[in-house]
């Protein structure tokens, strides 16, 4: 009994996967590609693609986005710095901390619920919100993870704000 054992313990040591480089660790070089999705879809933004404004949760209105990341430390908390600008003004800056990056399948990491806001003191009715209908806007992301690594990315797009 005690050879046959022997022999299945080197069998299946044998037959494990060799170790593969934790993509979700933080080794690799630093990517941010924005986008929306539902569940575990992850949809690139692409630029001049039309956004709907929704409630912020640091107040006012703005866009909900997701982030796939490459390079930072996954399944870990991260920091993430949200920031709009219309024309390369800026008209909205919020640092939302300790937002959960959770490891994909694919060795991504991916960040959601989170909004790029537009200022409410700049925006401070639907009537100024109106106003920016059909303009184009930048929205741009930097997430700092727990080692102090950071990933950026942005897109322009075009507001849809009137119904």
């Amino acid at each position: 009994i005690w050879p046959r054992l022997g022999i299945v313990l080197s069998i299946a040591c044998a037959s494990d996967k060799p170790a593969e480089t934790d993509q979700c660790g933080g080794e690799d070089s630093v990517s941010l590609q924005l986008g929306t999705g539902a569940g575990s879809e992850f949809y690139p933004l692409e630029p001049n693609d039309s956004v709907t404004l929704g409630v912020a949760p640091q107040g006012g209105f703005g866009v909900s986005i997701r982030a796939l990341t490459t390079g930072l430390n996954t399944d870990d908390y991260v920091d993430v710095l949200l920031k709009s600008e219309i024309g390369g003004a800026p008209t909205g800056e919020f640092l939302s901390e300790s937002v959960q990056l959770f490891c994909q399948d694919d060795g991504h990491g991916m960040l959601w619920g989170v909004v790029v806001g537009f200022d409410p003191d700049i925006f401070p009715d639907n009537d100024s919100l109106l106003a920016i209908d059909g303009e184009s806007a930048d929205l741009i992301v930097e997430i700092t993870d727990g080692n102090g690594k950071t990933a950026a990315g942005d897109v322009s797009v075009i507001i849809a704000a009137g119904g």
